[in-house]
């Protein structure tokens, strides 16, 4: 009974233009059939009902302009004069009563047309004016959906009338509509010093009871999974013409990203005032020690000061290419070169900083590349040297080379400390470090791996690393070999 209510009730179908051309045909029909026979076999009179009838008719003619715009009503009007000139031939009208019946006909015709014109003008210019309405509402609601950022509108009441994708991707739950806002405490959200914020302080509240725009108010969300997630929230009213608050928008940013930046930044600034002043230390006790010590030992210890001055060398030019990098500056000299050649060359290098590994590789004939001789040399001294690194403990690291489909394929194994899962995903992140599963991390600016995945991925190759916790990792990298 709902469904046949909401068809025929005209006002369910205002704004939609899918004007029906039978229903008003056979409708209008069907009432001019029953007509008839209510005036011949119930009535028993046809002129005492003819004021009925007529009414009847003009109520049908509004009923389809207003339902079926002005096709709907014309038909009607249509039907409606065949009926009447019906009556008149039926009823066999002649001299002034058939005059009579024509005129009446004509003018009740164009009454009702003209009706049929008015309401169904007007019908299909509400039906235009709410179809427009609603494809700004959908452009509007599918742009807020589309946004990066978490959004949350709200009525001028508080009462919530849209989230988009993202506000649920941030918060991990869905804000549900009709939800009042300023009343219930989200426990979880804290501010920077993870005091619990009361809902009349949340932003949108605040700028609901205000009238005042809240910007970058930053909050820290405790999820299941014990990690945090900072949040940027601003909010501000919607006022119309007059300056009456209507509407409200409040605007939430996943800023977790750029605090971990932060943090790494700030991180980076300790481990390079650590990692250089070290050296310095060093290169400082030794001509202190020359100094004193003239003609003793001098060899071994210009061979230190040789040796800390190598790593001050080191860090600088990381620094220097990680510049590069983001700058776009770094410049590669394409060559033509053995790769088995450049990793023997390799290994004996690094074979001399280390008496507890053994470094291996067994040559599997020529196979030639075309790269940055001195930059795939620089990725392979990052790998052996975590290698090196990384397992503490000594032991074997294998250098494997394998040739399919146009490329080749180098590994670098070795039986280190191995890395988890979570740590799988950011290990060649700029100024990312490995730690082991007492927390512990190993010395560096973490700027190895980056540094290596983008020489390798400038050379149209690819990285990555497989590893299991107390087994050690290996890494491998990829070149296009050169015919």
């Amino acid at each position: 009974m709902k469904k046949i209510f909401n068809y025929l009730n005209p006002f369910a179908h205002l704004g939609e233009k899918d004007y029906s051309f039978t229903l008003p045909l056979f409708t209008s029909l069907l009432i001019s059939l029953l007509s008839e026979l209510y005036a011949l076999q119930i009535a028993k009179d046809p002129m005492s009902v003819g004021g009925y009838i007529i009414f009847i008719n003009f109520a049908t003619v509004i009923y389809f302009a207003f339902r079926s715009g002005i096709r709907g009503g014309l038909i009607s009007t249509f039907i409606i004069i065949l009926y009447y000139f019906y009556i008149i031939y039926d009823r066999n009208y002649t001299g002034q009563l058939f005059t009579s019946g024509i005129v009446t006909t004509l003018v009740l015709g164009s009454i009702y047309a003209a009706i049929a014109l008015i309401i169904g003008y007007l019908k299909q210019n509400i039906d235009n004016l709410i179809e427009r309405e609603a494809d700004g509402k959908r452009r509007l609601e599918a742009i807020v959906d589309q946004m990066p950022v978490g959004v949350v509108i709200t009525d001028s009441e508080g009462n919530i009338l849209q989230t988009n994708k993202q506000f649920i991707t941030i918060l991990g739950r869905d804000a549900i509509k009709g939800t009042k806002i300023g009343q219930d405490t989200v426990d979880s959200i804290t501010d920077f010093y993870h005091k619990k914020i009361p809902a009349s302080q949340w932003p949108l509240a605040q700028a609901l009871a205000t009238g005042k725009s809240m910007t970058k108010k930053e909050y820290t969300l405790a999820k299941d999974n014990d990690n945090n997630t900072y949040l940027q929230v601003s909010a501000s009213v919607i006022r119309n013409k007059v300056g009456k608050t209507i509407a409200a928008v409040s605007v939430v940013s996943d800023i977790t990203q750029l605090k971990e930046i932060d943090k790494r930044k700030d991180e980076f600034i300790n481990m390079a005032s650590h990692e250089l002043k070290t050296p310095l230390t060093s290169l400082r006790l030794y001509i202190d020690s020359l100094l004193k010590n003239r003609g003793s030992d001098q060899v071994k210890t210009l061979k230190s000061i040789k040796l800390q001055t190598e790593k001050l060398q080191q860090l600088i030019a990381d620094l220097l290419d990680v510049s590069r990098i983001q700058t776009g500056k770094m410049i590669f000299s394409m060559d033509k070169f053995d790769i088995n050649d450049l990793i023997k060359e390799t290994i004996k290098d690094m074979q001399k900083t280390t008496t507890k590994h053994n470094i291996k590789f067994k040559n599997k004939g020529s196979l030639m590349v075309k790269a940055d001789r001195l930059r795939i040399n620089q990725v392979l001294t990052n790998l052996i040297t975590n290698a090196i690194k990384f397992a503490p403990l000594g032991g074997n690291i294998n250098i494997l080379t394998k040739k399919t489909s146009g490329k080749i394929t180098i590994a670098v194994q070795d039986q280190g400390i191995g890395i988890t899962k979570d740590q799988l995903q950011k290990i060649f992140e700029r100024l990312y470090q490995v730690s082991d599963a007492q927390e512990k991390t190993y010395p560096g600016l973490g700027m190895g791996l980056y540094i290596s995945k983008e020489i390798i991925k400038r050379h149209n190759g690819k990285i990555w690393v497989e590893s299991k916790i107390g087994k050690g990792s290996t890494f491998y990298f990829t070149l296009p070999l050169k015919n």
